[in-house]
């Protein structure tokens, strides 16, 4: 029941946040441990009636309520007892209420990231680890991302974090920062303007996706007979982007938000066991005001 604790039940937090644009982060603070692998399938529903664009609140009668379903297929495997190798991909449908918007469906983005335990200190019963990972993401087919009702940015994502994981019998503190660094994307029509800032300019069809920076706090209890805990997350655009309006390309605009959720996971049988979630939007830029709900297994080997 070690391994399970220490394994499982982190490793599904992530999916148990939306794929798209409520992506939590890939990585957590607890090993997986050498030659050990988990799964974990989830399925997750998201709705909005309220945006932020900009960072005014508004209400849109042609977009009604948007909804998205997922389906996450998360893996994590031990390649050292200091270093896991994780892997990502959702399947996503999106659609609104009202308007004339087409629904969207597909398979999102592949998600891959190495983890690092680079330091572990023990004393009086606390151990304190420092980790670092680096993820890569990309498309894994062309859908509409243009668009208020789309299943990604679609572009190709660098990110890299650091971590700071304290646990103290049942009792975790982990504290996680990380610059997400994303590509240009080619859109459908010409763009005409400059946003100084920007690596490349907005040039054509092809336009820039903000980078951003990403600071996750969470806490909670990690037992034999459950787990659950409580975070908090804050995205801050890191390079100037557009505001939502009107002949405004939507993968230029920079997102930001403060969002916040809890996790629960029981064990049933072995290496088996069932997670559960919840998150809502506290504020944003550029966003869905969006509540989730998820909910799925996770497997041990």
């Amino acid at each position: 029941m070690k391994q399970l604790r220490k394994g499982l039940v982190p490793m599904a937090l992530w999916l148990l946040l939306p794929a798209c644009t409520f992506a939590q982060g890939l990585v957590d603070g607890f090993m997986r441990g050498q030659d050990k692998a988990s799964f974990a399938l989830t399925y997750s529903q998201e709705a909005f009636d309220t945006y932020y664009a900009g960072t005014t609140e508004i209400r849109n009668p042609n977009l009604g309520t948007i909804t998205t379903q997922s389906v996450n297929l998360y893996a994590t495997y031990g390649l050292a007892y200091d270093i896991d190798v994780i892997v990502a991909a959702p399947y996503i449908r999106t659609e609104s209420s009202a308007g004339y918007w087409q629904k969207q469906e597909g398979l999102q983005d592949l998600s891959a990231a190495l983890r690092w335990e680079a330091y572990d200190w023990k004393f009086d019963g606390v151990t304190v680890s420092w980790l670092f990972s680096i993820g890569y993401s990309l498309p894994l087919q062309k859908y509409v991302i243009d668009a208020p009702v789309a299943i990604g940015h679609g572009s190709r994502n660098i990110d890299g974090r650091t971590l700071l994981h304290i646990k103290a019998g049942a009792f975790f503190l982990t504290g996680q920062y990380g610059y997400i660094r994303r590509g240009a994307v080619d859109l459908d029509r010409v763009v005409n303007y400059y946003v100084p800032d920007q690596v490349n300019p907005n040039i054509g069809t092809k336009v820039n996706v903000p980078d951003v920076t990403d600071l996750i706090i969470r806490s909670g209890f990690s037992t034999r007979h459950f787990y659950v805990d409580g975070w908090v997350q804050k995205q801050t655009p890191y390079s100037q982007g557009t505001d939502i309006g009107p002949a405004i390309p939507y993968p230029t605009n920079a997102i930001g938000f403060t969002r916040a959720g809890a996790n629960l996971y029981i064990p049933l049988v072995k290496t088996f066991g069932l997670t559960a979630g919840y998150s809502t939007t506290l504020s944003g830029r550029n966003v869905g005001k969006a509540t989730r709900l998820s909910g799925g297994f996770v497997v041990g080997l």
